[in-house]
């Protein structure tokens, strides 16, 4: 028989064991518990919004900014001692701030970079709009950042060797997690022009299935994939040869071995989302938005299984938080600050001058002189017959007075090339009837209402053509009149029309000009041509550029 104090010892021997919540497991000086919270912080389609301003307005605009989301990144890192910060891409386009260190001054830093290795990012992948000014750009500022720049499913030409890091692995201890960088293929379709014989796009669950194996085969435990793409959508445009543009839910259903999604693209939220992988393993997924308007955050309970000698994902849930209320980083605030100002005084300097005031405020539904001056232009600069282009934002204004450059930037905010295209009269018909799908048709004696479903820049109107839209009637037979100076115009009919450059390589499905000519090739932006117009003019009116050519019944 044992002694009474030996039992006790033994009792309470058992007891420390079974209470212990870490597992010696060697892995340098980190010893982990058992199991353990990983939490995933991140952002996407920041399009650098770093302040709360819009330079369109130049206000503030307290619903965005990645110096708001920072403040709740560091609360998150304080309270949680495994964290993870990504971005899902987005970043080198789409405001004043980003673009201007890439189209005035590339020798000065640039400022989402500069946040991104401030705020100790552990990996941005590439979005469609990296590529929007060239290659060359690109490789530049990912040189000159500290943070992990990946993505996976982009190959040198004609090679099936990556361009960039395809991945990293990030460790805590002995926990590895794999972070696989994915990019929306049909940046290949909508930037051709500065990638084509450089860099081969491929579908990204193509990608995925070989590199996601090859991380877990180099120790990872526990998969994300960081992926510039939607979770459901097809795509936008119908060009064979080209991967699906929005693969996120076909990529978590059908690679084995991924956890979880961080998605962008769509500029959505998407939280306490779960799909079912094909190992029977549920992967969660979140999209946070996009101009930094949210930080995503997932948490992904994590396990050591003693038997197995492997980590495991337990359970995971996700959330996006607004970040309108948050304050700004200080230290991110002075670390933007002069590139900040910078730019708010190079937006609002004053190109040209009007007497009256242009809105786009109804350029959706009726003809407006704000979108024949962009017209104007691509005719003038490409002496075509006919022209299209889209009210991107129905909220410019300007006049009268000063027309500042950050107007101008409001009003076309893509970096857009032009071209000179060749065109039928039946091609000019299915046009219109394909961009009208902005309108559905209205019941009976209600007015036509906008089609959720169809972006308003997908929403074409055309010079050169008189034309009538009965909305009243179904898709196909919605153009009722159209004519040239007063002569129908038939199908066998020839013109030449100026298109930006996404709609000339099929962007938003226009698939009926896929067999038309290109005459030319312009390789400079939409916008600067606005900005090179309205400087050489000095002054500007309505009748410079204004011709009424279309109409739709019922009017709205």
């Amino acid at each position: 028989m044992y002694p009474k104090n030996f039992l006790l010892l033994l009792i309470s021997v058992f007891v420390i064991i079974g209470c212990a919540d870490t597992v010696d497991r060697p892995a340098g000086d980190v010893v982990l518990p058992d199991t353990l919270d990983l939490v995933i912080t991140s952002t996407t389609d920041v399009h650098g919004w770093i302040m709360p301003w819009d330079y369109y307005t130049d206000q503030p605009d307290e619903r965005y900014g990645l110096v708001k989301a920072a403040t709740i990144i560091d609360s998150i890192r304080n309270e949680h001692e495994f964290t993870i910060l990504l971005d899902a891409g987005d970043w080198l386009q789409g405001s004043p701030l980003v673009e201007y260190f890439a189209t005035v001054d590339t020798t000065l830093p640039n400022p989402f970079l500069q946040a991104v290795d401030y705020l100790n990012y552990d990996a941005v992948v590439l979005g469609n709009h990296e590529f929007d000014f060239s290659v060359d750009l690109l490789d530049k500022r990912i040189a000159e950042t500290q943070t992990p720049v990946i993505g996976a499913n982009m190959f040198h030409h004609g090679t099936h060797d990556p361009v960039y890091t395809p991945y990293i692995i990030r460790s805590f201890g002995d926990l590895n997690i794999g972070i696989v960088g994915l990019n929306t293929p049909g940046t290949a379709l909508w930037n051709r022009p500065r990638i084509e014989g450089r860099i081969d796009f491929v579908d990204g669950v193509d990608a995925a299935k070989r590199f996601v194996p090859k991380v877990i085969n180099e120790g990872a435990d526990v998969v994300i994939a960081l992926a510039h793409t939607g979770l459901e959508g097809g795509s936008t445009y119908g060009v064979e040869g080209i991967g699906d543009e929005n693969f996120g839910r076909k990529l978590g259903e059908t690679i084995e071995g991924i956890d979880h999604l961080v998605l962008g693209h769509h500029h959505r939220i998407i939280e306490s989302e779960m799909l079912s992988g094909p190992d029977g393993r549920d992967v969660g997924v979140i999209m946070a938005g996009g101009r930094a308007s949210h930080v995503g955050v997932s948490t992904l309970t994590i396990t050591f299984d003693e038997d197995r000698n492997r980590w495991y994902v337990i359970d995971q849930k996700s959330k996006a938080l607004p970040v309108a209320h948050a304050e700004p980083h200080p230290g991110l605030v002075a670390l933007v600050k002069d590139a900040h100002e910078l730019v708010r005084a190079h937006v609002n300097q004053p190109i040209a001058q009007t007497p009256v005031r242009w809105s786009a405020e109804r350029s959706r539904s009726e003809d407006t002189p704000i979108i024949d001056l962009i017209q104007h232009v691509q005719k003038k600069v490409t002496e075509a017959q006919l022209s299209a282009a889209a009210a991107f934002d129905t909220r410019v204004e300007f006049g009268p007075g000063d027309i500042a450059m950050r107007q101008i930037a409001q009003l076309y905010p893509f970096e857009n090339t032009l071209y000179l295209m060749e065109v039928n009269g039946k091609q000019i018909r299915e046009y219109l009837e394909y961009t009208s799908q902005y309108y559905l048709q209205p019941e009976d004696g209600q007015q036509p209402r906008v089609n959720p479903d169809w972006p308003g820049y997908n929403f074409d109107m055309l010079a050169g053509v008189e034309y009538t839209l009965d909305l009243r009637k179904p898709v196909g037979e919605r153009v009722v009149e159209l004519t040239r100076d007063g002569e129908s115009v038939v199908d066998e009919d020839v013109f030449t029309m100026a298109v930006n450059s996404y709609r000339a390589v099929g962007g938003g499905g226009f698939d009926m000009l896929d067999d038309a000519k290109v005459i030319e090739e312009i390789d400079k932006s939409v916008r600067g041509m606005i900005i090179d117009y309205l400087r050489e003019k000095g002054e500007i009116t309505p009748e410079d550029v204004f011709k009424k050519n279309w109409q739709m019944i019922p009017e709205m």
